[in-house]
């Protein structure tokens, strides 16, 4: 058996990836287009990697660069069904954490709000937190709310305060909408609603 790699995407992989993973993985409403991630990727701002063993793909990590910023943000993370909960998606963010958080840099992400009152979907939105609290990444205190969906914020990585992480967050999906209208309509941030 080969060794498993952690390797970036390339366009095609992306849009492949997108069209027949990240649509099962995510819902709809929590996906960007995949013409906005290809234009930050083109920018140089969107880094997709994937695990790979014997050219199958295991697992996947999409970040995003704010330009001139220490902290890169989680953008989507998953683990092929098949092989859920078996140390994969640890093995993966571990690696992904140690990559980015070398030379002062950070890592945060953006977590739905396990309080739906569906309690097969808050179980699951727990269970994902506490992944994430294993791993090291710690709450901020500030909310979002991006297209509808309202997130907890997680950062991992050197001590960095709400105010700044808030302008990381502002910056990063200022550029990717920079019609300010359409930035108005669909991001909040912070958030302080209650459950939508």
């Amino acid at each position: 058996m080969n060794e498993r790699k952690f390797l970036m995407l390339s366009e095609e992989e992306l849009e492949r990836l997108y069209e027949v993973h990240m649509r099962r993985d995510f819902p709809a409403d929590e996906l960007k287009p995949l013409s906005a991630l290809l234009a930050m990727m083109g920018r140089g701002e969107y880094e997709p990697y994937g695990l790979f063993q014997d050219g199958e793909l295991l697992a996947y990590a999409l970040y995003w660069r704010a330009p001139g910023k220490r902290y890169v943000m989680l953008d989507y993370f998953a683990v092929m069904p098949e092989i859920r909960n078996q140390g994969t998606g640890s093995e993966l963010l571990r690696d992904m954490l140690e990559r980015f958080c070398k030379d002062g840099g950070g890592v945060f992400g953006e977590v739905e709000i396990p309080e739906t009152g569906d309690e097969t979907v808050d179980t699951l939105r727990r269970r994902r937190l506490g992944f994430y609290a294993r791993a090291g990444l710690r709450q901020m205190g500030f909310r979002t709310c991006i297209f509808g969906v309202p997130y907890l914020v997680l950062a991992y990585g050197p001590k960095i305060s709400d105010e700044a992480l808030m302008e990381v967050t502002r910056k990063l999906y200022r550029e990717a909408f920079p019609d300010k209208s359409f930035y108005a309509k669909h991001v909040i941030i912070p958030w302080e609603g209650g459950v939508k």
